[in-house]
């Protein structure tokens, strides 16, 4: 895979996200200037292991057995 920077008009910016959308799912990152926004894979994940702890099922991570004691 290869990178490349681009600046954007804010006025073009969705449309242009919306294009590369056209292209398959693995053939493109974005990658956000908010280095803190998460991705939408990045938010089911972060939702999926929040549902899993509060079942208090922590085996989702790597040391879980750890973290069990430490509750």
């Amino acid at each position: 895979m290869k990178t490349i920077s681009i600046d954007i008009a804010d006025n073009v910016y969705n449309t242009f996200k919306n294009f590369l959308k056209l292209l398959p799912k693995e053939s493109f990152k974005i990658y956000s200037d908010d280095i803190n926004e998460l991705t939408e894979e990045e938010k089911k994940q972060v939702n999926f292991l929040k549902q899993m702890t509060d079942k208090k099922d922590y085996t989702q991570f790597d040391n879980w057995q750890e973290i069990e004691k430490e509750l």
